[in-house]
């Protein structure tokens, strides 16, 4: 994923934030690939190395182990709020301050304006993310969700919490930590 950050990081110098501070945490297990790019006044960038693994899947579900664990250890004593962004995401347009609320979410573009039986939601009852036919007005993307740190955190471990025990019962949600987040 180190190949899509040069444009992420670009276009989000364009469109996120602008004007304001902002601190970039990129967690990788390549820091040497991270691309140089230049930040505006008030932006810094630190890399984060993190454990490499074999299967997309468990990086998805690792996440939000990773982001929790960070909170601890370093978010809390440096930011205020935390925007945890998928990094082949290419910012289109002004994303601002209007978004910094205790914690946010954002609709799945893909499922937008549709009923909840076209949701991908974790169906089966065994998982805990499982939710009923009958549940659930909107679906969530998992790529992009923040809000304060604590809240952050807080979210966080219990999706991590939440797909520990799906793991020791031998359960793999359908969209790992987008479902445990849909949850």
């Amino acid at each position: 994923y180190v190949a899509f950050l040069k444009l992420f990081l670009e276009t989000a110098e364009k469109h996120f934030m602008v004007g304001h501070r902002v601190h970039y945490y990129v967690f990788t297990d390549q820091p040497a690939a991270v691309p140089r790019v230049t930040l505006g006044t008030g932006r810094q960038l630190s890399v984060l190395e993190v454990r490499a693994y074999k299967r997309w899947q468990d990086v998805s579900m690792r996440r939000m182990e990773m982001i929790s664990d960070f909170c601890e250890r370093r978010f809390l004593s440096e930011v205020d709020y935390l925007v945890c962004v998928d990094v082949d995401m290419e910012f289109r347009d002004h994303v601002g301050v209007e978004i910094l609320t205790p914690l946010f979410g954002t609709l799945h573009p893909g499922f937008y304006g549709s009923s909840r039986e076209a949701f991908t939601y974790e169906r089966r009852p065994q998982s805990q993310a499982y939710i009923p036919k009958d549940e659930g007005d909107f679906y969530y993307l998992g790529g992009f969700f923040g809000g304060s740190v604590q809240e952050v955190q807080r979210l966080t471990r219990a999706c991590h919490q939440a797909m520990m025990v799906d793991q020791a019962n031998g359960i793999e949600a359908v969209w790992h930590d987008e479902s445990h987040l849909n949850k």
